[in-house]
């Protein structure tokens, strides 16, 4: 349910409202309430307190919202709960009377589509400026936000209609621009004798929404109340296929159509993209379009993608149909969906409008999770590749480089910590701390510095407990402040380098949920980040099917918090991608809900990884943006790490092998048999020189979680393909065996640990976690 613009509810005393006896409706956990109006009469609720949206009590209907006027998204099934509520009270038939006589901005005239839904349902639906005078003929009132305060007599007229058998429903509306008469209903509410009052307040919600934080999503139903059965709404049907005609083409993407009803809809072109036109080239963003930086070059192809689409669809009967990953309207109410076309004459209508412009060099493919994405991103590929129209002057080779500086700070918008399966992560597998003004709200507990990012070498894995590429902190995309002055995109590039032993361009998956998520990222959310990897030579593009992507000639692939798991092909994809030289870049979020943190971390035990998204959210109130906790700034870095220069490639093995060794961890050997401290040349860790030249570990020392430390002999050099065993005990070395010295106390531990590898320059070479 959608509850565009809601207030909440109180007791009868204004404190917070938490008697489940009479709330039949919450908003979500990520949900608040502030005060919208700024006059200082708002109830604010606690962190922890659900926030009722609907209340129902003594044959009254209280609902925070209007919920059903005619601008409504119907595919959030609000109608359908409305109806319910009504068929609840009134048994399915009845008239009712629509207060229109208390200078309503809400009145009946702006429900005309649910008015002919409820009598399609058997009810009597009728306007009244004598609310007094017609009650008698009624069953049931509706009554919105009166700008008239109702009288003495016309509150008693209500109690004795209630009295009488009959119903009352209240619409209230947030406090937003001081638009509420929260007064006027909570009179109402108080002569009748309910324990819940109308807040003055509005409830947003950044997570779930509509499109916009004051129309927040929810599913958080009392269903103690019979409210919420499936019924037949005002929505088109999504497993439906609609024979309808094009009556106007607004552009390459949007279209009107009429249906056989004379209905008509807008519809938005799902999963493409077409050049503004210049009239709207305000609304473009450059930074979508690879290897292209003119606006008013691409405003003339917003031109010819319109008459493009005109040519192909104006006038003609076409069928509408819908992706089962995608919702049916987007947070405009525009319709989403694919039209199929006659395109040859051959009468028959099977050419796929949706990908053909994609093909022909009109439109790009949108970073949403429908179906089609993978197969219309390889027809752009093809047109990239040929300049075929649009692409004609792509030249993403020669794209303007931005932003590629040495890092001095990083910004971690809404970020949770990092954390490993048993609990805080290493020292030495983490490159970023929170400022030490930084604290956490929940999740395992640092006791000092709380690290933010981490990595797992043995599995080419790294973890960020933010998304930290996300475009909706870019002041041209209306953020409050400029960003741009920090260094997020080259630590992110630096850090794909450092993890990935190949080369190629950088894959984003898109297939889990997270271009509708507020809390995860696709390439679309992420443009700006897409123009920094292509003034640095590497592409950034996105898959929806992981498991059936072609993923050898990819250097890495970034997965933000998922709202759905992964499924174990995928997993198994992944995981090879990984053994092959890719990197894995995890990144979640501190406003993720646990089901979504969850998908991320089961992702990463997956991969072979022990770290994990910690559920917690790290705030700073001292080092933030704009004065926001929730965006937290930092520059404590462990240098150490290679990742905090300019960014120039020179991290990446690049073809996977340079001619050089490369120390792997091939066994880990921790359970000695028998007792470990009696044993402990049992107890052995196995290096490989997995490289195609000798390796000098002159200096390289091996560490475990705890920092004991074992340093290799002067002059030990293991060539290429040779192995080494490490025992904990005493013994002779020799160029097959090495020894510890320890007596006993064993090293490794048996319920996990990390093995640590440093080269001479105490820069961490490789680790691997058991």
């Amino acid at each position: 349910m959608e509850c565009y613009s809601t207030s909440s509810f109180t007791n009868a005393s204004g404190a917070e409202l938490t008697d489940s006896s009479v709330i039949t409706v919450w908003a979500e956990d990520s949900a608040t309430n502030n005060d919208g109006d700024g006059n200082g009469d708002a109830t604010l609720y606690n962190s922890g307190t659900s926030i009722p949206v609907v209340t129902a009590e003594s044959n009254v209907v209280a609902f925070g919202s209007t919920l059903v006027e005619d601008s409504t998204n119907w595919q959030r099934g609000n109608e359908e709960f409305v109806l319910n509520t009504w068929d609840d009270e009134l048994g399915g038939s009845g008239t009712v009377l629509w207060d229109n006589g208390h200078g309503q901005y809400y009145s009946l005239g702006k429900f005309s589509n649910f008015e002919s839904y409820a009598e399609e349902n058997g009810y009597t639906v009728t306007g009244t400026s004598d609310l007094a005078g017609d009650l008698g003929s009624a069953d049931a009132v509706v009554i919105t936000s009166p700008t008239q305060s109702f009288t003495t007599n016309e509150l008693r007229d209500l109690d004795d209609f209630i009295a009488a058998g009959g119903s009352v429903f209240l619409h209230g509306q947030s406090d937003y621009s001081d638009y509420d008469e929260t007064a006027n209903m909570n009179d109402i509410a108080s002569y009748l004798g309910l324990s819940f009052r109308f807040n003055d307040d509005e409830v947003l919600d950044t997570t779930n929404n509509g499109g916009a934080d004051y129309a927040p999503l929810t599913e958080e139903f009392n269903t103690s109340f019979d409210y919420f059965a499936d019924r037949t709404g005002l929505g088109l049907d999504k497993d439906e296929t609609y024979t309808v005609d094009v009556t106007e083409v607004t552009d390459g993407d949007t279209a009107t159509v009429a249906f056989s009803d004379g209905s008509t809809e807008s519809i938005r072109i799902l999963g493409i993209d077409t050049p503004e036109k210049p009239a709207s080239s305000s609304a473009e963003r450059v930074q979508e379009w690879e290897g292209i930086e003119s606006l008013d070059y691409l405003g003339t192809w917003g031109d010819n993608a319109t008459a493009y689409a005109q040519d192909e669809l104006d006038g003609k009967t076409v069928d509408l149909s819908f992706d089962s990953e995608e919702p049916v309207r987007d947070a405009f109410g525009r319709v989403l969906g694919y039209i199929h076309y006659d395109a040859d004459g051959d009468g028959t209508r099977d050419d796929f409008y949706n990908r053909n412009a994609v093909r022909d060099g009109f439109a790009r493919v949108y970073g949403s999770g429908f179906g089609y994405h993978d197969d219309f991103w390889a027809a752009e590929d093809a047109a990239r590749a040929s300049g075929t129209n649009v692409w004609g002057e792509s030249d993403p080779e020669n794209t303007t480089e931005i932003r590629n500086r040495a890092v001095d700070g990083l910004f971690f918008p809404t970020t949770a910590s990092v954390m490993t399966s048993t609990g805080g992560v290493a020292d030495s597998r983490v490159p970023v701390y929170a400022e030490s003004t930084a604290t956490q709200n929940g999740g395992y507990a640092y006791s000092d510095d709380i690290p933010l990012a981490a990595v797992d070498e043995s599995v080419n894995v790294a973890m960020l407990g933010s998304p930290l590429i996300d475009e909706g902190y870019e002041s041209d995309e209306g953020f409050d402040v400029d960003t741009s002055g920090y260094e997020n995109f080259v630590f992110l590039t630096n850090l794909i380098d450092y993890l990935s032993d190949t080369t190629g361009d950088v894959l984003i998956d898109g297939g889990h949920g997270q271009f509708d998520a507020g809390y995860a990222l696709s390439n679309d959310d992420a443009a700006y980040y897409q123009r920094f990897l292509e003034g640095v030579g590497i592409s950034f593009e996105q898959s929806n099917s992981l498991d059936t992507f072609d993923l050898s000639t990819w250097r890495a692939i970034v997965v933000t918090t998922p709202v759905s798991a992964f499924t174990q092909s995928e997993i198994d994809a992944l995981s090879s991608f990984a053994a092959d030289g890719g990197a894995v870049i995890l990144i979640g979020a501190g406003t993720a809900p646990s089901s979504a943190r969850t998908n991320l971390n089961d992702l990463a035990s997956g991969l072979g990884s022990d770290l994990r998204l910690n559920d917690d959210q790290v705030t700073d109130g001292s080092n933030n943006i704009n004065g926001d906790s929730a965006i937290p700034t930092t520059a404590v870095f462990d240098t150490s790490f290679p990742l905090f220069e300019a960014y120039d490639g020179s991290l990446g093995d690049g073809d996977g092998d340079d001619g050089s060794g490369d120390l792997t961890v091939a066994e880990i050997h921790e359970d000695a048999a028998g007792s470990d401290t009696d044993n402990l040349n049992d107890e052995y860790v196995v290096f490989e020189n997995a490289g195609s030249g000798d390796l000098d570990l002159t200096g390289w020392y091996v560490q475990d979680e705890v920092e004991k430390t074992y340093t290799f002999p002067n002059g030990f050099t293991l060539g290429s393909g040779e192995q080494v065993t490490l025992h904990t005990g005493t013994g002779t070395d020799t160029q097959t065996d090495l020894y510890w010295g320890k007596t006993g106390t064993a090293v490794w531990n048996n319920g996990g640990d990390t093995v640590f590898v440093y080269d001479d320059g105490d820069n961490l070479h490789t680790s691997k976690s058991y």
